[in-house]
């Protein structure tokens, strides 16, 4: 139960949700699904005097262009597995919404832009977005500007949006390299949060290149794209060694929370790195 006072609104189109944000600024919270924002209100941990609703505002459109596909902030997980666009131009999303944590409820309620804005780093979506070289689409009263997922991602639970701006939309690049790609996470247990998620595609175009991003593991996703050539694929061994050890480097100091401290989630990075590398090239479950 929500133990504080608060107003809420609910804009009929972007400017006004603009304007409210302009407004109210730190003191309001944009809400999305719900289900971060209404856990961390009934615990108190955040207490916005505003809440500022995008439920109005038709944010859940999957549209395809000639260079990105286009997901808009409230699309839902659920959304994104019945989507034939996604499946085809953004599998590996499709994979991470297949394993969302949380549950039928989540996979219904919770939405793609408010996993990205709320910035959880256990959250599935993160390091995902990071792997697609996602780019975010902030609105604010001033207009829209975009940010790739490298710069969004800036600390656990803080992202680049400022505080008169909200998320409309997520632009995932066209690729037509693609080879092969997958999502794996290791967790306690079936409905905790992930300790450690990887997120890999391999790719053949003029290189052949191997892109991985590892949540949960740090403060915010790791990601690096790896040049390869056709001897890894026939003899990936020290390429995975390699590409497991440059994993837990990026990861960083890593970060602690009830589930798993820091030391324990760079522990696991490269056993679960090495896992999900072999399987993508070559197949085979270790």
């Amino acid at each position: 139960m929500i133990g504080h006072y608060f107003d809420f609104h609910q804009p009929r189109d972007l400017d006004e949700a603009a304007a409210l944000l302009a407004a109210f600024r730190e003191d309001a919270s944009v809400l999305g699904g719900g289900t971060m924002l209404v856990p961390s209100m009934s615990a108190n941990l955040v207490c916005p005097g505003h809440v500022i609703s995008l439920g109005a505002l038709r944010l859940d459109e999957i549209a395809l262009d000639d260079t990105h596909l286009h997901i808009g902030a409230m699309t839902t997980y659920a959304q994104l597995l019945a989507s034939p666009l996604v499946a085809r131009q953004a599998p590996l999303l499709a994979a991470m919404a297949a394993q969302v944590t949380g549950g039928a409820s989540i996979v219904n309620q919770g939405t793609l832009g408010g996993a990205a804005s709320f910035a959880n780093p256990s959250s599935d979506a993160p390091g995902c977005l990071a792997a697609l070289e996602a780019e975010f689409e902030l609105r604010s009263s001033q207009g829209v500007r975009h940010v790739a997922a490298r710069e969004f991602f800036i600390d656990a639970f803080r992202t680049a949006r400022s505080s008169d701006e909200f998320l409309i939309g997520i632009r995932v690049p066209c690729d037509t390299t693609l080879v092969a790609c997958g999502y794996q996470k290791y967790k306690a247990s079936a409905s905790s949060w992930p300790i450690v998620t990887v997120a890999c595609s391999l790719h053949r175009g003029e290189q052949i290149s191997v892109r991985l991003a590892v949540g949960a593991a740090g403060r915010r996703p790791a990601y690096r794209r790896f040049a390869i050539d056709e001897q890894v694929l026939l003899a990936p061994d020290a390429f995975i060694e390699h590409a497991a050890t440059s994993a837990q480097d990026l990861v960083g100091e890593g970060w602690s929370d009830e589930l798993a401290d820091a030391d324990y989630r760079r522990a696991v990075v490269p056993g679960v790195v090495k896992r999900h590398l072999r399987i993508l090239l070559t197949g085979t479950k270790t």
